[in-house]
């Protein structure tokens, strides 16, 4: 499955997720093209938006490869081959400097709209693709800390050793699984970067709704 573009994947989500039955779910997107989808998912589905801030630790050269992540609450999750590729102090030193990206980012963006409570919610998390996993099971570790009454995780397209591994810890919700996975962006035909001005903006706008 191809998609047109982040809103046209979104719509065709928010569609799988509507016999799940959600009511009123907080729909936490993964900035930056994360929080694309959670807007549409919200619009949907009768929800409201928020982040859940994690960032990947890339493998040494190659910015795209995932070893693992860190989330805003300071989860680090590492894959099985985290220690082939990188050593210890690779990792210490990336932890800090995604930390220190995940601080100046949380700035921004509850300066224009407040975190919403997640206890007792039903939380969807989404993205806009899923490879390695570890962005989305890091921004998970964070999103169950607060104890929601129920978490799905949900995107159009990810890898399927990914999702399964995901399914042990949430319901999930994925529209292809590709064969064999390549990167995210390959699976739409506009795929453009997210700025954060655009992140910010989302925000701002979330953040003046009044919720009901």
């Amino acid at each position: 499955m191809r998609f047109q573009d982040r809103a046209h994947a979104a719509s065709l989500l928010a569609e799988a997720l509507r016999p799940l039955g959600l009511v009123a779910p907080v729909v936490l997107g993964i900035p930056r093209g994360g929080l694309v989808i959670a807007d549409i998912l919200a619009r949907q589905l009768g929800g409201t938006v928020d982040v859940v801030l994690a960032r990947k630790l890339s493998a040494p050269g190659n910015e795209e490869f995932a070893l693992g992540a860190v989330a805003e609450t300071g989860e680090v999750i590492l894959q099985p081959y985290a220690y082939r590729y990188a050593d210890e102090a690779y990792l210490r030193d990336a932890v800090l400097k995604q930390l220190a990206e995940i601080e100046d980012r949380k700035a921004r963006y509850r300066a224009v709209r407040a975190k919403v409570p997640l206890a007792r919610r039903q939380v969807v998390l989404t993205d806009d693709g899923v490879a390695t996993g570890s962005t989305m099971e890091a921004a998970l570790a964070a999103v169950k800390s607060e104890e929601p009454a129920r978490v799905v995780v949900a995107v159009p397209v990810g890898a399927k050793e990914s999702l399964d591994r995901l399914s042990t810890m949430a319901e999930v919700v994925v529209l292809s699984t590709p064969e064999r996975f390549g990167a995210v962006g390959t699976y739409y035909a506009s795929f453009p970067q997210v700025s954060d001005a655009e992140v910010v903006a989302l925000l701002k706008e979330w953040g003046e709704m009044r919720e009901d």
